[in-house]
């Protein structure tokens, strides 16, 4: 297994948004990923307001210290409706109420969650980070962001060790610019959504009903789940059979890129988690298949807008 190239996201076991989750398949799921050598595990404390990071505290605990452990916080909900606070006060309560939550005296990679331009630009965040680290609560700082460009931004203030971004066979833009100018600075590359909240499992089709709750709805009744459908239908013919599903040959596209520190797809069930990790075992793809698809991504409509 290679150790740090793919981890854990604990994001849908938030429920809520995502749909019914089961507390007790979400713990199991984690002992699988466990006993089959995933060491990094991913969250933020949005994630159904606290409860990913309870049932991942849970789930670890005995276990702490054999794990990266990295959660995020900015944003919480009331009532489904999103808010944001990235100012010192509202950071350092989060910090504080996620060290509980997760059970745990140290976080090992804290993330600011998703901030906005603006918010990069003004530096507050990264002073947070900096006090954090000081103080021994935080080991490693990051940041989670949204576009190429705050990725930049965050990587040329020099105060972070990590950034979190999106990335996958159907949307590359990180590539190469922003895997180049993280390599250079030593920054770390954690990718988000390899698997394109889904829709690179293959298992989806243009009748598909989510759970009730669940985002994805959207896609159906605004067209954009037809039109990623025929981009999925692209990859498949292209390189279907290379691995034993389409969701291991997409995440085995993302760790064949050298400036790729660690991919987190997310997982629900013991059985996806066994799936995802198996794909870590399998190795890069060729380079041929992997200059195919990015050929192929030139072709399409324009990228995947993950969020």
């Amino acid at each position: 297994m290679r150790y740090r190239a793919l981890g854990f996201g604990a994001g849908p076991f938030r429920g809520l948004d995502w749909g019914p989750v089961n507390d007790e398949t979400s713990v199991r799921a984690v002992h699988r990923a466990l006993d089959v050598g995933v060491t990094l595990f991913d969250t933020a404390d949005a994630y159904g307001n606290g409860r990913s990071e309870r049932v991942l505290g849970r789930a670890l605990e005995g276990r702490r210290e054999h794990v990266v452990l990295a959660t995020k916080g900015g944003w919480w909900y009331v009532d489904g409706v999103p808010y944001c606070d990235f100012s010192l006060i509202y950071l350092s309560r989060a910090l504080e109420a996620s060290l509980r939550c997760l059970r745990t005296d140290c976080i090992d990679l804290y993330y600011i969650h998703d901030p906005d331009t603006e918010t990069i630009r003004r530096g507050g965040v990264f002073e947070f980070l900096a006090r954090m680290k000081d103080a021994g609560t935080i080991r490693l700082a990051g940041v989670s962001i949204d576009t190429v460009e705050q990725a930049r931004l965050c990587i040329e203030s020099g105060c972070v060790d990590v950034i979190q971004i999106y990335y996958s066979i159907l949307d590359q833009r990180p590539d190469p610019g922003l895997f180049d100018a993280a390599r250079e600075a030593g920054v770390g590359t954690v990718i988000k959504a390899p698997l394109a909240r889904g829709l690179l499992s293959g298992k989806y089709r243009e009748n598909t009903r989510f759970r009730e709750g669940d985002f994805r709805e959207g896609w159906r009744k605004d067209g954009r789940l037809r039109r990623a459908l025929d981009e999925v239908a692209g990859v498949e013919a292209l390189v279907g059979g290379r691995s034993p599903s389409l969701a291991q040959t997409a995440l085995r596209f993302v760790l064949s890129h050298q400036a790729v520190s660690c991919v987190i797809p997310g997982a629900r069930t013991p059985e996806q988690a066994e799936a995802n990790a198996a794909a870590s075992e399998m190795g890069s793809l060729d380079e041929a298949d992997v200059a195919a698809l990015k050929m192929l991504y030139r072709e399409m409509s324009g990228p995947f807008d993950a969020r």
